[in-house]
C-alpha cells in the first residue's frame, strides 16, 4: 500500500534528520560537591528534577556520574534553576532530597514535588492548603483551609506589616502568587534577594513553519457493484503555519500544536461501470484548494541533550473547495445495435467540510534553542471522502491520509 510505503519512508526521514543533526552543547550546568567544589559540565535532562531521586552529572572530559543528594550540595542549570540537598522539614530520618531554590533571600522560597516551603534564618515551614471537614447548619462539610496565608503573615513580619497583609489575603496557591509576595516583601524592605527562575517562563509559544507532502489511499463504504476508478495523483503537497506552546513549567511533557495548512491539486479521475446492458466510462478533470486546521496534544516520550521525540493526537478540519475544469460521461449499449451517448456532468464531488481524528509522531532538534527543527509523521482517517456519482448508483469513499513534514521553530 502507498500509504504504509509513505508512512515508513516518513519514519526513515525522521530518524536520519534526529541522529543526523550533532551540534555543540554548550552548557554551563553545575555541580558543588560536598567539599565545596564547583564543577561545570552537563547534568543530563530530565522532565522534572523538582522530584528527581539522582542526576546524571558528565564533565568536560566526558566521564559521567549518577549522584545523589548524599553526594551534593548543589546542583544548577543552565537557565538558572538551583538545586540544593535538603531534608523535608517533616522528614523523620532526616534523608536529604533535592529541593528547588525558587528565590533567595531575607525569606527564601523553596519546592519539592508540587510542595512549597518558606525559610528564614531560624525555621522552614510548609505552605499548606489543605480541606478539613466542618460543621454547618448541623452538616459536615469539607471547606479550604488557607493555613498557607498564617504562614507567610508570619515569615513576611516587618515594617510593612499592614500593606503586606492586605497582599498576602489575595495570594494564590500558586508558585507565581508566592513568588510575588515573597518578592514585594523584599522591595518593600528593600531586602537584597535573588530570583532562580526569572529566566524559565511559564510556557514558551513558538511559530513553526513547514512544507510536506500528504498521500491518499481510499476504501469504498458501500459495495462498489464493478466501480472500477483510478486518479492521476494521490499525492498533494502542503504548506503550513502555526503555533507550538510546549516547555510548560508545571507539565513538561506536554505540548500543544495549533496550525493552519494549505494544499492546491489539479488532478483527474476516470471511471468505469460495466452493468448488465450498458458499459459506462467518464473522465473528470478537477482542481481542489483545501485549508486545513490541525490541532494536536504531544506527549514527549524522551529528550537527549539536544533532541526530543514525542507522540501527538488530536484532529483536522478540512475546508475543501474543488473547481471542475471538464467532464465527460460515455454510455454505450451492449446489445445491436451499439448506441453511444455522450453527457457532460460531473461524476465526482467532496465533503466541503471535512473532519479527522489523527495521530503523529515527531522529533524536535534543537528544542532548548532560540531556533529549531520540526519534522513528523502524521495519519488521518476521513469519512466520506468522496463520492463517485455513475449509471444509477453512488460509491462513496473514505480516506486514510498519511503525511510527511518537516518544519523550523522560530
Amino acid at each position: 500500500m502507498k500509504t504504509i510505503g509513505l508512512f515508513a519512508i516518513g519514519i526513515y526521514c525522521l530518524l536520519f534528520i534526529n541522529f543526523f543533526s550533532v551540534g555543540q552543547n554548550l552548557s554551563t550546568d553545575y555541580i558543588i560537591t560536598l567539599d565545596g567544589t564547583k564543577t561545570f559540565g552537563t547534568i543530563s535532562r530530565s522532565f522534572d528534577f523538582n522530584q528527581a531521586n539522582s542526576i546524571t552529572f558528565v564533565d568536560f572530559y566526558g566521564k559521567s556520574q549518577n549522584l545523589f543528594p548524599k553526594d551534593l550540595i548543589a546542583f544548577g542549570l543552565s537557565n538558572g534553576r538551583t538545586f540544593e540537598s535538603r531534608a523535608l522539614p517533616d522528614s523523620d530520618d532526616g534523608k536529604l532530597v533535592f529541593i528547588q531554590v525558587i528565590l533567595r533571600g531575607r525569606v527564601n522560597l523553596l519546592s519539592f514535588n508540587s510542595r512549597f516551603f518558606v525559610e528564614n534564618e531560624k525555621e522552614i515551614l510548609e505552605l499548606t492548603n489543605n480541606p478539613t471537614p466542618r460543621e454547618v447548619g448541623g452538616n459536615v462539610v469539607m471547606t479550604r483551609r488557607r493555613k498557607y496565608i498564617g504562614i507567610l503573615n508570619y515569615m513576611l513580619f516587618g515594617p510593612c506589616g499592614m500593606e503586606m497583609q492586605s497582599k498576602i489575603a489575595k495570594t494564590s496557591f500558586t508558585e507565581g502568587g508566592f513568588i510575588d509576595i515573597i518578592l514585594a516583601y523584599h522591595h518593600c524592605g528593600q531586602y537584597p534577594y535573588e530570583l532562580l527562575v526569572e529566566e524559565i517562563p511559564i510556557l514558551r509559544a513558538s511559530l513553526i513553519g513547514g512544507a510536506g507532502v500528504s498521500i491518499f489511499q481510499t476504501y469504498p463504504t458501500t459495495s462498489p457493484d464493478k466501480v472500477r476508478h483510478i486518479t492521476d495523483s494521490n499525492l498533494a503537497p502542503f504548506i503550513s503555519l502555526g503555533l507550538k506552546l510546549d516547555q510548560w513549567r508545571r507539565m513538561p511533557r506536554i505540548a500543544v500544536d495549533l496550525g493552519v495548512g494549505f494544499s492546491q491539486v489539479d488532478n483527474a479521475v476516470h471511471v468505469e461501470l460495466d452493468t448488465h446492458n450498458h458499459m459506462y466510462t467518464a473522465t473528470q478533470e478537477f482542481s481542489t484548494s483545501t485549508i486545513m486546521t490541525p490541532v494536536f496534544f504531544d506527549y514527549i516520550l524522551f529528550r537527549s541533550l539536544d533532541s526530543e521525540f514525542y507522540v501527538g493526537a488530536g484532529m483536522n478540519f478540512r475546508f475543501n473547495a474543488t473547481n471542475t475544469t471538464m467532464n465527460i460521461i460515455d454510455v454505450r449499449t451492449k446489445n445491436e445495435p451499439v448506441i453511444v451517448e455522450l453527457f457532460e456532468r460531473p461524476v465526482y464531488s467532496n465533503s466541503k467540510i471535512q473532519f479527522s481524528p489523527a495521530l503523529k509522531l515527531g522529533t524536535h532538534l534543537r528544542y532548548k534553542r532560540k531556533w529549531g527543527i520540526i519534522s513528523e509523521v502524521h495519519v488521518e482517517y476521513t469519512d466520506n471522502g468522496y463520492a463517485l456519482t455513475l449509471g444509477s448508483g453512488q460509491v462513496t469513499y473514505n480516506h486514510l491520509i498519511a503525511s510527511f513534514m518537516l518544519g523550523f521553530r522560530l
